[in-house]
């Protein structure tokens, strides 16, 4: 039996990836996210619960799903692309909601009237307002059935296991829209 064997410098590039990826995670957002996968990072700068995107929920074998676009293994391909990421990596943000300049004309361009998409100024404004690893612990409960305690995500109106009703996100938009245009007319 013959043994494959990799030298030191394949062993440590390796290894060193997945080590600091899992510590730039912990470091950046806290146990919330590292805890999942250390390749994973569920919080996108501009706001997005990636741990509710069905990409993160599926069952697919590693290395066929998106690992978020602050992935350092596999981040897709829009991340590359995106002016958000590329001012809060500028500016080692982990979170538009971080920086001195939120809310800005370019974040404020990604926010629109789809539930997934619209809840960014909310998430944002909460990891402004709490800290990115409090959002992660809140976003990690709010996306969790609260009878049979299984993940759900985006577009739910059910959880995918026990079909007990959940709060979707076209439910948690709505109210948010609501509270804004009312704190306006104030």
């Amino acid at each position: 039996m013959q043994k494959t064997l990799l030298s030191r410098r394949q062993f440590l590039g390796t290894t060193g990836k997945v080590v600091v990826a899992a510590t730039a995670c912990k470091w950046m957002c806290g146990e919330a996210c590292a805890a999942a996968r250390p390749d994973i990072c569920v919080a996108a700068v501009c706001g997005i619960y990636c741990g509710a995107c069905s990409q993160q929920l599926r069952d697919d074998p590693p290395g066929s799903q998106c690992l978020g676009c602050r992935s350092t293994t596999r981040a897709p391909d829009y991340a590359l692309q995106c002016e958000v990421k590329k001012c809060a990596d500028a500016k080692q943000l982990p979170s538009c909601g971080l920086c001195r300049d939120y809310p800005c004309a370019r974040i404020q361009a990604f926010f629109n009237d789809t539930p997934k998409y619209g809840l960014r100024e909310k998430n944002l404004d909460a990891i402004r307002d709490r800290g990115l690893p409090a959002w992660l612990n809140e976003q990690k409960a709010r996306w969790t059935c609260q009878k049979c305690k299984a993940p759900f995500g985006y577009g739910a109106r059910a959880c995918p296991q026990c079909g007990a009703e959940v709060y979707s996100d076209a439910e948690e938009f709505e109210a948010f829209k609501k509270a804004k245009a009312a704190k306006a007319m104030a």
